[in-house]
């Protein structure tokens, strides 16, 4: 006798209405992750793969699931996304430049302090300008853009950044970036485009970042005294210019001087933009301007005249009198 492993009743029922009905799976509604997959594949195509990042920018959005599902779902994109990660983004010539900061400490009189390493680099031709500083202030930020310029003899279309506090103040309600109005009227004045690195998107913005490194790990080591934080800079520029800029580099296997000769800048603007605030002085009897603490001589045609300080945080003080500077201190 064949046994089905039912009760009786079951099977008494079943033969009184016909043959039991088929089993009907259920259908599912879309997942808890569906909504949100468009977003995480072109985060993914952006450079971020960080489960936990996007886990939390997908929750933002009113993501309600676990981390598992959204693993689960990465996990068979990665090798391409990996893979188009690895075509290095290019720049044609004159298009952009990248901007950082880096950070090295310096035993500075018997103290350790901390120094503000500025990079900027041409995209195209990977020339660098670098840039040893005492803080990273808009003026300072601003006054280094300026000598990068003057350095370079021109300025890229557009000049990327990341999240700095002196360029970026935020997002507006529909994730466009607020400048900082000052440092967007330099932009404007100069006639070039400000760009934001997207967070998490390292692509955008390795060359840069590749170039603190660089100045950190080939200049920095050669570096084993210096009196002034203007010898220092005096150090980086030769630097700059018989080996930084002379190589072969590593990626376009070309001299960055020999493709800068094919970057096309555009001029920038030859009426100075105030690029700091400058502090009024009155100049003594004995030819002398106090600031803030120290005494620095002008000529002696200007004793009892009004002049202009201007600190650019780098070793260098001007002396204005007017427009025209009279005196240079370093």
């Amino acid at each position: 006798m064949l046994r089905l492993g039912r009760d009786r009743k079951t099977i008494r029922k079943w033969l009184k209405e016909g043959v039991p009905d088929g089993y009907h799976r259920q259908k599912k509604g879309p997942g808890k992750l569906e909504p949100f997959k468009d977003y995480i594949r072109e985060r993914m195509n952006e450079g971020c793969l960080n489960a936990v990042v996007l886990l939390e920018e997908i929750r933002e959005r009113g993501y309600q699931g676990g981390p598992t599902i959204l693993r689960d779902f990465m996990q068979p994109l990665r090798p391409q996304v990996q893979a188009l990660a690895t075509v290095r983004f290019e720049t044609p010539p004159g298009k952009q430049a990248q901007v950082d900061w880096g950070e090295v400490t310096v035993d500075w009189n018997g103290t350790k302090k901390k120094l503000h390493l500025f990079v900027m680099t041409l995209g195209f031709s990977r020339m660098v300008y670098v840039e040893f500083m005492e803080n990273e202030k808009l003026t300072t930020l601003i006054g280094c853009h300026l000598r990068a310029m003057q350095y370079f003899g021109g300025i890229t279309e557009t000049v990327l950044y990341d999240n700095m506090k002196t360029v970026v103040t935020g997002v507006d309600e529909k994730g466009e970036v607020i400048w900082n109005e000052r440092f967007a009227r330099f932009a404007e004045h100069h006639g070039f485009i400000l760009k934001r690195c997207r967070p998490y998107r390292p692509r955008t913005k390795g060359k840069v970042e590749n170039g603190v490194k660089y100045v950190k790990q080939n200049f920095w080591p050669r570096i084993r005294t210096f009196t002034s934080l203007a010898e220092l800079n005096r150090k980086a520029r030769d630097w700059m210019e018989t080996y930084a800029n002379v190589r072969i580099h590593g990626t376009t296997h070309e001299r960055p001087i020999d493709r800068f000769a094919l970057e096309k800048l555009n001029d920038f603007n030859g009426i100075p933009f105030e690029n700091a605030d400058r502090h009024s002085r009155k100049v003594s009897s004995d030819c002398l301007v106090s600031f803030p603490s120290n005494l620095y001589s002008v000529p002696y045609s200007y004793v009892g005249q009004k002049v202009e300080v201007l600190d650019e945080q780098n070793g260098r003080i001007l002396i204005f009198h007017g427009q025209r500077k009279i005196a240079e201190h370093i």
